[in-house]
């Protein structure tokens, strides 16, 4: 076993001494662990070449260890440590809690210029990439249908990820290309035109077609029950067709030419609630369709909404169908749950995707018509790849190298303080904002700051002495440096204040929260407690 020295900072010590402990007793370390402290309380105070002196001051060796490992924020090249002390030395975590992974790591691949983050992340990405490359190669090998230029597996993984536009009739064709545009860059595979329901419009919907396949090189599919627009779609050269009934498929069988169809369980009496009712009037229609010569069928048993109590059910479904049609790939509108449920939609989508691909769904439709639904179809592209990993290496979605964690994080990072004995701790609650309305407005003016969703942008509005400014950036680094160059504050409370709203923005504008000037990005949440009779 390899013997490694780990050197730390004094203030991270107990925090080294733990966390290598813990990962010891779970049996998680490959090596044979020693940790030495450097008389420096923090770490990034520390250079490679006081490293190295101290180190050869206390005679450390080849004789003793096979590889030193110093903390990630070091200064200067490690290969000053290895011509001192003639130990091989690099770079490790930037954060101590990360020392675990870190000594489950391949320690012949890190460097001593850069921290062992980059490296780690650099290689779970390049192994990741090939894992995804294995798997889609893969889908030559199965029996899979083609829509457009992408594969469908007949069974998944990997899963195909439509994203719709709704409303396409009432979108500029800048705004809609805009649109779609930004839905393939965050994952979609196939765009979805949605239009009006109950009111066809035939021209609009061979214009949007005609339109989008000159422009983009995406797939196209129109989501649409009325006979007239699917017919114009399919004219125009969409790639796919959404939604196949009862009542249309003898209208439209003989015209798709070839093109894929969604077949879904509408009859007589709309979608049947029951499993088996639903499954027998699915089958219906996909008979239906192969007697009027539909040539390549997917099936979509409906994903029912929550609070219903049929959710489960028709997710039972899927899986039934699945069972007894293994050579039918099946589509799944997970929107259909997202939309209704007032939850991030993040966590929502990462287990729909979980399910789908457990109950055999091949293609995933997602919408981003709400606004608590934004950002779906980049959360299920990569759960879809989450979820192929997971497949591939037979164990749960997590640890992957990939991840949808957001707002939370999987472990808890502390940077300790140094605290003297004279020491004074002050407790302070007042917001910024709060304590600049009692100092006086800034003589040398005001700032509205808003967060424009639709650019991409933080504004900041400024009146004043200078006249009027309108400051747009991505960052609150780059407009508060242009405020500050321009000397648009003149008090330091005015600063700070502009400082923390800025912040906030970013923030907003990143995860596509509201932002409402001097009002919490954040509410406090309280569980309800209701008495319960005893």
């Amino acid at each position: 076993m390899k013997r490694v020295l780990l050197v730390t900072s004094r203030l991270a010590l107990e925090v080294v001494r733990n966390v290598v402990s813990s990962a010891v007793k779970e049996g998680k370390i490959n090596y044979d662990v020693d940790i030495i402290t450097l008389p420096t309380d923090v770490a990034a105070l520390m250079t490679t070449d006081y490293i190295a002196e101290y180190l050869r001051r206390l005679g450390i060796s080849l004789n003793n260890y096979d590889v030193i490992i110093v903390p990630g924020l070091v200064r200067g090249s490690c290969r000053v440590i290895e011509e001192v002390v003639g130990i091989r030395a690099v770079k490790g975590t930037i954060y101590a809690t990360d020392i675990p992974a870190l000594l489950t790591f391949d320690l012949s691949k890190l460097s001593g210029d850069e921290p062992a983050d980059e490296v780690m992340r650099e290689h779970l990405r390049s192994n990741i990439s090939d894992i995804l490359a294995r798997v889609e190669g893969e889908v030559l090998k199965k029996n899979y249908l083609r829509v457009g230029n992408v594969l469908v597996p007949t069974n998944p993984p990997p899963i195909r990820v439509i994203a719709e536009v709704t409303e396409a009739h009432l979108r500029e064709k800048n705004l809609l290309l805009r649109e779609v545009l930004k839905l393939i860059e965050e994952g979609a595979d196939i765009i979805s035109v949605g239009f009006e329901a109950g009111n066809p419009h035939p021209d609009r919907v061979s214009e949007v077609v005609r339109f989008l396949k000159k422009e983009v090189n995406a797939p196209i599919a129109i989501d649409s029950i009325i006979s007239s627009e699917i017919l114009e779609a399919v004219k125009a050269g969409a790639d796919l067709i959404l939604s196949l009934t009862k009542k249309n498929i003898p209208k439209i069988a003989k015209e798709l030419n070839g093109v894929p169809a969604v077949i879904i369980p509408y009859g007589d009496n709309g979608v049947p609630s029951n499993p088996l009712d639903r499954l027998h009037v699915l089958e219906e229609n996909m008979n239906l369709a192969r007697k009027l010569s539909v040539k390549y069928i997917i099936a979509d048993p409906v994903l029912d909404p929550p609070g219903l109590g049929t959710t489960l059910k028709s997710l039972i479904t899927y899986y039934e169908f699945k069972q007894k049609h293994r050579e039918v790939p099946t589509l799944m509108g997970i929107g259909n749950v997202t939309e209704f449920i007032d939850a991030d939609s993040v966590g929502i989508n990462a287990l729909l995707v979980v399910l789908a691909l457990e109950a055999g769904a091949s293609l995933l439709l997602t919408v981003e018509k709400s606004v608590k639904a934004q950002g779906s179809t980049l959360e299920v592209a990569t759960a879809s790849q989450m979820t192929s990993l997971a497949w591939v290496r037979k164990s749960p979605p997590k640890d992957l190298g990939l991840d949808l964690l957001i707002l939370k994080d999987k472990t808890r990072i502390s940077a300790p303080l140094t605290l003297g004995e004279d020491i004074r701790v002050v407790n302070v609650n007042e917001q910024i904002s709060a304590e600049l309305r009692h100092t006086g407005l800034d003589p040398m003016g005001i700032f509205k700051i808003r967060v424009n969703y639709e650019e991409g942008v933080i504004e900041a509005l400024y009146i004043g002495r200078k006249g009027r400014i309108l400051i747009r950036g991505k960052s609150a680094k780059s407009i508060m440096n242009y405020i500050l160059r321009n000397e648009l504050v003149s008090k330091l409370s005015h600063a700070a204040y502009l400082g923390s709203e800025l912040a906030k923005a970013e923030e907003a504008l990143r995860l596509g929260k509201n932002y409402v000037q001097e009002e919490p990005l954040f509410k406090e949440r309280r569980y309800l407690r209701v008495l319960r009779k005893q």
